[in-house]
């Protein structure tokens, strides 16, 4: 890690990721079926979650209104996201629920776009 990126680790990121990822394990039964498995990647990442566009599409139905944002998640470089990862965030208090989209890394950071698609009346506490 750079000075740069540790200054701004220490002054950005004040959010904690934890990255799973669905993983071919055998079948509960044993046989040579396989299932995709979620498994935890990495725990306690510093992060910053953060909006842009503030796009929100909403959906209803007879039985629920369904409700999803794209947000941004900012990381270190080294920080292995890749599409179709959930990320559980913490920030400020609140947990989200996200599913990693498409990374771009920049020479000091990565910047991940990330969606929260929820029934509407969960908090995500």
């Amino acid at each position: 890690m750079t000075e740069f990126e540790s200054i701004l680790q220490s002054v950005m990121y004040h959010d904690r990721a934890s990255i799973y990822r669905l993983v071919p394990g055998k079948a509960a039964d044993g046989s040579d079926d396989y299932e995709d498995e979620e498994t935890l990647v990495a725990e306690d990442v510093p992060c910053k979650l953060s909006q842009y566009g503030k796009d929100l599409l909403a959906s209803k139905t007879e039985r629920a209104l369904s409700v999803k944002i794209d947000l941004r998640l900012c990381c270190a470089r080294a920080v292995d996201i890749r599409e179709g990862d959930r990320v559980v965030v913490s920030h400020h208090g609140q947990k989200f629920e996200l599913f990693a989209g498409t990374r771009f890394v920049y020479p000091t950071h990565a910047e991940v776009s990330v969606r929260r698609s929820e029934e509407a009346g969960n908090d995500g506490d």
